[in-house]
């Protein structure tokens, strides 16, 4: 969270009027009367880790002595006061080389500064000048300090620079080895450089009670390294000189953190190569509490101890823009699971706050965009930190961490939403809301992400898109049903999947055609004892543009069916005796036990052959019986007659031969 660092800056003047004269008079009021110009110099002075503040001012007298009769009013002023920073030390004041009386005084109101009373060499009369020159050096506050952002380190340094002056007579120096990179400084100033330092400068301030410098400058070669590795991966933590309890507490949250997003989660770390983790104030100066870059594979977080925040960030290995594309989901995931890391480390549960859609900054989540580090957090970063994690909550507590991590898993693998039957193909669409959405719908069986996202996410146009989703959902879901365990085909399921619901539409009513037919096969082979080959099934699943082809094998499959079924019925009907007698011979039984086993296995020109074959045969089987009948017929009296012939030839060779005597 940024620090606030309002600064309200009054130059408190003491000035005493004197009357001189015979006659005694009323003293004469002084309105200001004291102009001040000055220039302030704050340098920055890493190996003593203090910055070193000289403030060069001249004062004037401008409120004329007045005289009336014999008596004159002369107005001198004593002594003056500067606000100071409560970490300022060794504070010298020198006017002609002469240190001059200081006295600190509290200022109400605050406790990141005190007012200095410093008294002028000699009362300042009338046109009279005064050059003083204030020195004194700013010290850091201890990491974690609540009495004020001044950070001052051979890593890290931060301070407020302003001065005390009238409008158009102040300057303000800021000079910073080159060895640092100022991450934030007011708008109004000139950059140049100095003796190997950059220096930063703002002349003839207009408002100079308005004027107030936040310099943060880091310099992260003096960090100080140490390498970890915490559940088999790398890290380098860098922490600011000194500071050995945010080292330690970086350890070990990185330490218990990590397996556990992991667990959570349900996929491997995704970062290859070491990650540093480094101590940084810049991330508060925008309002932020840490960010991670998992391509630089730079995690900055600020000194605080907060363990929600460092599970946070380094749950932004896994939720980042190549997970999902919207940051909404990506920090609500990663809010979540923080939480949920941390609870499973034995630390309380927390929750987001009941969203409002009357608090400021109220935004749909989709247009909720990249972080605001030119202007720095407001009320929309603050909403939509909160809406994210509120709407992620809600669907995570439904679906469960089980199914989360299918959904994870889905969406690392680029698989696709609407899964069939066989293992789930890839999935090249965008890894948006709306696959968010599908896979939290499909994969987890949620039923409340909708209206969430109506609620809260999409806009107005995104809404007339996710109702055409329902109208094909609802129609995807009656296909799924009709299917009695047949997934919808792949074409449908990548239309569904890729929002194209008109094309999701034609092919939905496509498949269903196509089931309509393979429910009419199925009732024509029950009775036949066989079943439709299995390649039937792949093909309509795994059909990856259109019905057409598979609509094609089912109508083949079916007229193969219907002839198969006449064949059986043609085998088991009464022939007749001609029939009978015409069908001796003929192999039936095994051209129809071939036609059976070639419509399993899909060869229909087989099976129709053999199924024709059967037919053919019962179907020329009465004449076929009669001319063997009548063959049979002409065969046997022919028999008949030759035996006859015969024996009547036997009896006339068998005659007894008569003898004449």
């Amino acid at each position: 969270m940024q620090k606030r660092l309002p600064l309200r800056l009054l130059l408190c003047l003491t000035f005493v009027p004197v009357v001189l004269g015979l006659a005694s008079a009323n003293p004469a009021a002084a309105d200001g009367g004291l102009n001040v110009s000055s220039s302030y110099t704050y340098t920055v002075d890493p190996s003593s880790d203090v910055v070193h503040v000289l403030a060069d001012m001249t004062f004037t007298n401008v409120v004329p002595d007045t005289t009336s009769g014999n008596i004159t009013n002369r107005t001198y002023f004593k002594s003056f006061s500067l606000p100071l920073p409560v970490e300022a030390v060794n504070t010298v004041a020198l006017q002609n080389g002469r240190a001059l009386a200081l006295s600190p005084e509290p200022i109400d109101g605050t406790s990141e500064y005190f007012r200095l009373r410093i008294n002028f060499a000699s009362n300042l009369y009338a046109s009279e000048n005064a050059h003083v020159i204030v020195t004194y050096d700013i010290t850091g506050q201890a990491p974690r300090a609540t009495s004020g952002p001044t950070r001052i380190n051979a890593a890290y340094v931060a301070f407020n620079a302003y001065g005390i002056a009238d409008s158009g007579k102040l300057t303000v120096r800021i000079v910073v080895p080159s060895a640092y990179t100022v991450d934030k400084l007011g708008s109004d100033v000139v950059q140049t450089s100095e003796d190997g330092n950059t220096v930063y400068t703002a002349t003839n301030i207009d408002k100079p009670n308005d004027f107030n410098i936040f310099v943060s400058a880091r310099n992260d070669a003096a960090l100080e390294a140490t390498s970890l590795t915490a559940d088999g991966h790398d890290f380098v933590l860098r922490s600011w000189p000194g500071d050995t309890d945010w080292k330690a507490f970086a350890q070990q949250q990185i330490n218990v953190g990590v397996p556990a997003l992991k667990d959570l989660i349900g996929q491997p770390w995704p970062v290859t190569g070491s990650i540093d983790v480094s101590e940084a104030f810049t991330p508060y100066l925008y309002g932020y509490a840490g960010w991670f870059n998992p391509t630089s594979r730079k995690l900055e977080i600020g000194e605080d101890l907060d363990a929600q925040v460092m599970i946070h960030e380094l749950s932004h290995a896994w939720f980042n823009d190549s997970l999902f594309s919207e940051r909404w989901v990506n920090e609500g995931m990663a809010q979540e699971y923080s939480d949920l890391a941390n609870e499973k480390l034995g630390l309380a549960a927390v929750a987001p706050k009941d969203i409002s859609l009357a608090e400021p900054g109220v935004v749909k989540l989709n247009e909720w965009g990249d972080p605001l580090l030119a202007t720095g957090a407001n009320d929309t970063e603050t909403y939509g930190y909160n809406a994210s994690w509120s709407v992620i909550k809600q669907i995570v507590d439904e679906v469960g961490v089980d199914k989360m991590r299918d959904i994870f898993a889905a969406a690392t693998k680029h698989t696709i939403s609407y899964v069939g039957n066989a293992t789930a193909e890839a999935d090249n669409t965008p890894t948006d809301w709306r696959r968010f959405l599908d896979l939290a719908d499909q994969l987890g069986g949620a039923t409340k992400a909708d209206d969430l996202f109506r609620s809260y996410v999409i806009t107005a146009p995104q809404i007339d898109e996710l109702s055409t989703r329902d109208t094909a959902r609802t129609h995807y879901t009656a296909l799924a049903a009709a299917g009695s365990g047949w997934a919808p085909p792949l074409a449908v399921r990548r239309a569904m999947s890729e929002w194209t619901f008109s094309s999701a539409e034609t092919l939905i009513t496509e498949a269903t055609t196509a089931l309509k037919t393979r429910d009419e096969l199925t009732g024509v082979v029950k009775p036949l004892d066989v079943t439709a080959p299995a390649a039937l099934q792949h093909s309509y699943e795994s059909a990856e543009f259109d019905l057409k082809s598979t609509q094609k094998q089912l109508d083949d499959q079916l007229g193969a069916a219907k002839q198969l079924t006449a064949a059986t019925a043609a085998e088991s009907a009464d022939h007749g005796l001609f029939g009978t007698v015409g069908l001796v011979g003929e192999h039936m039984k095994a051209d129809l036990a071939d036609a059976k086993t070639a419509f399993e296995q899909g060869n229909t020109s087989l099976a129709r052959a053999k199924s024709a074959a059967v037919i053919d045969a019962v179907n020329g089987s009465h004449d076929v019986g009669r001319n063997r009948v009548l063959l049979a017929g002409l065969a046997l009296l022919s028999l008949v007659l030759l035996f006859v012939g015969l024996a009547l030839l036997i009896r006339r060779r068998r005659r007894p031969v008569v003898s004449i005597p």
